[in-house]
């Protein structure tokens, strides 16, 4: 160890809204943290986000997802007060009905289930017909066949969250190393030493939480092929002269989120085109085909802003949360996708319990590192 003084009691690779959250929880809870990031903190897959909070829409199945999502969801209202009062300004968390629409027979019947499963977990949903579309939301293309109304969603400001975490780290006494990439984990007999940054600087620490978004696996020294890869999500804001709904619209191939001020955000395509960032006229021209035809008075809208972000899929598509089973003092929460926002507080406390020792938190085994194949 050299220029980083006194060895950290936890290293955080990866400063996303995953690896600021775990670190700011950890360091309420009196640890000595360290965050580096290969860029600047916040400023990654969290900033070119969409902000929704959408468990009962996001989940796929029957699996794990949608109760975790749903216990986040349930912190999100004192979590978001306490980074507000951080950072002295708010993250612009508001409820936020979402309509999840069908255009054919086949999304019909998945939206119907995901309306059972939320039910049957408690969230208030309601079908509405095409005669009901037409009447609650006229701007909507007449081509949906029903829509599944989702009255327990919301969405924060994912840019401001971003900002707010970074400060309320700070404030907590949290370093915060940018534009500082770590190029591999130290372990020695079974044991996390700490890292080795990508100048070849070694940094020791008792633990250590990957929580690299897309580049997790790039990390060298690590035990098992944890199988996380980029997914490239471009993304667009419309200035629509006259406000389309006050609910987030969602089809099979793009959502409309509406903001304060009148900013419509249209997303998002998913590429496996590996660490090729950027905006391509295909991508961009898809998002707008999909949005006008969702919303045909669309097209004469104003184009304020496009961009593009990498989010860290996985194979099975659940999230790697845990302790690895192999190494002490190694950690993971990762993978998280495009619900890294929404998962953030409630991975941030299971995993500090992990880190802590404290009681044995209750991380789905679907999510556990130990299903990716030792190297």
């Amino acid at each position: 160890m050299t220029a980083f003084g006194v060895a950290p009691q936890l290293l955080v690779v990866g400063g996303g809204v995953i690896g600021l959250a775990s670190a700011r929880e950890a360091a309420l809870r009196g640890l000595r943290v360290t965050v580096f990031d290969q860029g600047v903190p916040g400023k990654g897959s969290t900033w070119a986000a969409a902000g929704m909070l959408s468990p009962a829409s996001e989940s796929r199945d029957s699996g794990p997802f949608l109760r975790f999502g749903l216990d986040s969801l349930s912190m999100y209202g004192e979590w978001a007060d306490a980074l507000a009062g951080d950072a002295k300004a708010t993250v612009g968390l508001h409820k936020c009905e979402k309509l999840h629409l069908a255009t054919s027979d086949a999304e019909s019947r998945m939206l119907e289930s995901k309306q059972a499963r939320a039910r049957a977990n408690g969230v208030r949903v309601e079908w509405l017909s095409e005669d009901e579309l037409s009447k609650r939301e006229p701007a909507l293309s007449r081509s949906f066949r029903g829509g599944l109304l989702i009255r327990d969603d919301y969405q924060v400001d994912n840019r401001r969250l971003a900002e707010a975490l970074v400060e309320s780290c700070l404030r907590e006494g949290i370093q915060i190393h940018t534009e500082t990439a770590v190029g591999s984990i130290r372990i020695k007999g079974g044991t996390v030493l700490g890292v080795t940054l990508a100048t070849g600087e070694r940094v020791d620490g008792n633990a250590v939480l990957v929580a690299a978004g897309a580049w997790s696996a790039t990390l060298r020294g690590l035990p098992r092929a944890i199988g996380v890869r980029p997914v490239r999500g471009q993304m667009l804001a419309l200035s629509p002269q006259e406000a389309i709904s006050d609910r987030i619209l969602e089809s099979d191939g793009v959502y409309l989120v509406p903001r304060q001020g009148g900013r419509l955000l249209v997303g998002a395509t998913v590429e496996n085109v590996g660490f090729k960032d950027g905006i391509t006229a295909g991508g961009v021209r898809g998002l707008l085909d999909a949005a006008v035809g969702m919303v045909p008075t669309l097209c004469s809208a104003p184009i304020q802003e496009i961009w593009s972000g990498l989010r860290p899929g996985t194979h099975d598509g659940e999230p790697i949360i845990g302790a690895d089973p192999d190494v002490e003092g190694l950690f993971y929460a990762t993978g998280h996708f495009r619900n890294g926002i929404l998962l953030a507080p409630l991975t941030a406390r299971v995993v500090s319990d992990l880190i802590l020792g404290q009681g044995v938190p209750s991380i789905p085994v679907e999510f556990s590192p130990g299903r990716m194949p030792p190297l």
